[in-house]
């Protein structure tokens, strides 16, 4: 798994400049649905929505959010469902003192893997997980087999963490298919060296056999050519930034998003990479009835 100091390696550069690229309203750092929306704005809204509906999350419900990044996911929910209370769980230290700043009661944040999470008293009514899953097992745990186990112990934590009506929404990249040429393997190898490091990226298999006996998919979607438009929106906004950016930060690190955004755009549209937002709905116990 990824860990604090891999997270803060991409997360902890400043909150300042993830907000010179990101969405304005709520800094969502993981793709949008552009289906209907017009500007990324609505694209991150509307995949808040939906990944709401896969939790199938509901007015007075406690919430939980794997990887909460800076709480946009967390003030969307609480502005939908007004009594609704929110947990967030994040290895970032930036991005744990911005969500901590917001005054609202209905929002906490803890700097916590979830492997350290304690259960709580009340148990979550919700899970939603939206780019944390793929810094769950990095590279050494996929080249020796364990990644599947890493998974299993994820969902068995879920379970452990919430109410048997529970539902997750899970959105994760994926690797579709091994690579098709040297510039793809130089790609997504830029990706996890250089961006998340400690971190892999998992396959549809992993997630279908870590879920055996705990979860079924109630719903799924693939939107890999979603996350390539908002690659591309990203790296305008980073260039119309540029300036400001090189100023405050240096031309290596201008440098580095420039490749990082392209680089993944690359892997989204040739479809070596893949983007799933999933329903899990919790298997309910097999009954026989006795004649």
């Amino acid at each position: 798994m990824a860990s604090k100091a891999d997270i803060e390696h991409h997360y902890d550069v400043d909150n300042d400049f993830f907000a010179l690229f990101l969405d304005k309203k709520y800094r969502a750092y993981s793709c949008g649905v552009w289906k209907r929306a017009d500007d990324l704005e609505q694209a991150q809204e509307a995949k808040f929505d939906r990944i709401c509906r896969y939790a199938n999350v509901a007015d007075g419900q406690h919430v939980i959010e794997v990887g909460c990044g800076w709480g946009g996911l967390m003030n969307r929910i609480v502005e939908k469902y007004p009594n609704t209370h929110v947990h967030g769980l994040t290895l970032s230290t930036q991005q744990f003192e911005y969500v901590r700043s917001n005054l609202n009661p209905q929002l906490t944040v803890e700097l916590s893997a979830w492997q350290d999470y304690v259960t709580p008293d009340r148990k979550f009514d919700a899970i939603i997980s939206i780019g944390a899953f793929e810094h769950f097992a990095s590279f050494e745990d996929h080249a020796a087999s364990r990644q599947r186990e890493i998974y299993k112990a994820f969902f068995n934590w879920c379970q452990i963490v919430s109410t048997p009506d529970a539902q997750v929404g899970l959105q994760t990249i994926v690797i579709a298919r091994a690579p098709n040429s040297i510039s793809e393997l130089r790609d997504s190898r830029y990706l996890l060296e250089k961006v998340f490091p400690g971190s892999a990226l998992p396959s549809i298999s992993d997630i279908q056999a870590a879920i055996i006996d705990k979860y079924e998919i109630s719903a799924v979607r693939r939107i890999g050519q979603d996350y390539a438009r908002t690659l591309i929106e990203w790296n305008k906004r980073l260039v119309l930034n540029q300036d400001k950016i090189i100023e405050r930060y240096g031309q290596n690190l201008y440098d580095h998003y420039r490749i990082y955004f392209d680089s993944a755009q690359r892997c989204f549209e040739s479809g070596y990479a893949d983007l799933f937002q999933v329903s899990l709905r919790r298997i309910k116990p097999l009954r026989i009835l006795k004649k």
